[in-house]
């Protein structure tokens, strides 16, 4: 993965370091190749995973059968109906063909997502290209688990960062049409980007808000009327809307509960994390993990078995308190996160930079979501990729190095094929993943209000990172 120029050597790159040597692009190489190859067996030839799904409901829309599999059974109704349409771009070719094409597509789609963050970066923190494909590895290295479990998923989540990115990088450059329908893209793609819309409102940022919207009706009613008729897209709409409101209300009894299937421990929601420490799961509760010894060869349990060791439950509380403390966190979050995007965008201080705030509410589209599993938090790419661009040589920057180090633990630690899948499971239930993308948006919103200039390597400390 480069950039133009990308290891020639700048002026400013006066003093080498570990991330200008050689070595390093030749490592960075072979890892890529590695990784690249692992994927494509997994991705394209062996895996079906969730592309199959899309694949499936694309091929029954384009039959005019929206939100109905092969067997007939209706899935999938939390996804929009443009979604379906989208989804028909895959069945237009053979399955294994179509895993191959979309893979590539999302490779192309990862690099290119990086170079426009640089860019979306570089009018406040200006770095040589040297630095910023160092922080692109190095982001990539962080979250590598995420990213190849959504390269598993032939980059499904990429493309989707890929849209947001893109959407950012054209509000950027003042192009409101192409950015609201970008967004519109990307809210169709998956409910959650509608997060941008109220975002936009707040910044003031009218016109893209109202294409978005436009755009968002021009997906979701007019194109699918096309393939399924008036009638048929307004009932399909409400399927949709039906689905929405279910999941909307699915928490009132059970705060784990989301509307679509059962909980499960490797669900990264935060809404379903906080309620993991305010909650006690009783025998027969999903998320209830057995004492390995009460649990019979084919998998039988008694009644009332006896809780694993290892699973430690914290607070009992009422499903009512549950969710009021988790509509109170989730408002002073955003209480916050106002406090800190109050100032409108613009190149120079007290102007708000874009490429932060813009990373933030892309993250949080996989954060709130009721779902979200690993390949979801790769949209928590541009979160760690401007930390690290910004952190990568300051010497004083110890702690949020400590921090990134926590994150890539978190992460890459428990390996399921080494400590075991019931181990796995119960390291699941700490919700370690969804800590470690709070920490990814922590960086983000605290990083340095100082700009740099592009001949900052003279302050490059080999050791900073």
């Amino acid at each position: 993965m480069t950039w133009n120029k990308l290891t020639r050597n700048h002026a400013c790159d006066s003093e080498r370091t570990w991330y200008t040597h050689p070595t390093f692009y030749l490592l960075v190489k072979i890892i890529c190749i590695v990784v690249l190859i692992a994927s494509f067996i997994n991705g394209v030839i062996l895996k079906h995973n969730d592309f199959q799904n899309h694949y499936d409901l694309g091929s029954m829309f384009l039959q005019g059968r929206p939100y109905l599999m092969p067997d007939n059974k209706p899935s999938c109704a939390h996804y929009p109906v443009g979604r379906l349409m989208i989804n028909a771009s895959l069945a237009i070719f053979p399955y294994r063909i179509a895993r191959g094409v979309f893979w590539t597509i999302s490779i192309i789609a990862l690099v290119l997502s990086l170079k426009m963050w640089h860019q979306m970066a570089q009018k406040r923190r200006a770095v040589s290209e040297t630095k910023a494909f160092a922080a692109a590895a190095l982001s990539l290295g962080i979250l590598l688990r995420w990213v190849v479990r959504d390269f598993d998923d032939c980059g499904l989540q990429i493309l989707l960062l890929f849209v947001l990115t893109a959407a950012g990088w054209a509000i950027m450059r003042h192009k409101s049409i192409i950015g609201g329908f970008l967004l519109a893209l990307a809210a169709t793609y998956k409910s959650t980007p509608v997060l941008f819309f109220p975002f936009l409102l707040y910044k003031r940022k009218w016109r893209e808000a109202i294409w978005m919207v436009l755009f968002i009706g021009m997906l979701n009613f007019l194109l699918p009327m096309i393939f399924l008729g008036w009638q048929q897209t307004l009932d399909a709409n409400g399927v949709f809307f039906a689905k929405a409101k279910e999941i909307a209300g699915a928490t009132r009894d059970d705060p784990t509960a989301n509307g679509v299937e059962l909980p499960r421990h490797v669900n990264r929601s935060l809404r379903i994390a906080i309620a993991r420490y305010l909650q006690t799961y009783r025998p027969g509760h999903p998320l209830f993990i057995p004492h390995p010894d009460d649990v019979s060869p084919d998998k039988e349990v008694p009644n009332e078995p006896r809780p694993h060791p290892l699973f430690i439950q914290f607070l009992d509380l009422s499903a009512a308190t549950i969710n009021m403390i988790i509509t109170c966190i989730l408002l002073v979050f955003a209480l916050i996160l106002a406090v800190l995007f109050r100032h409108k965008w613009g190149d120079h201080s007290p102007d708000a930079d874009l490429a932060p705030e813009w990373a933030v509410v892309t993250g949080l589209c996989a954060l709130l979501s009721p779902l979200c599993w690993g390949q979801h938090l790769v949209l928590m790419i541009p979160a760690v990729f401007l930390s690290v661009r910004t952190d990568l040589g300051r010497t004083n920057a110890k702690w949020r190095i400590v921090v990134v180090w926590i994150i890539f633990v978190f992460i890459t630690a428990p390996q399921r094929e080494i400590i075991g899948r019931d181990l796995w499971f119960i390291i699941q239930s700490y919700k370690l993943d969804t800590i470690a993308a709070l920490l990814c948006l922590f960086l983000v919103l605290t990083l340095p209000k100082n700009s740099t200039t592009l001949c900052d390597n003279s302050q490059v400390s080999s050791g900073a990172l």
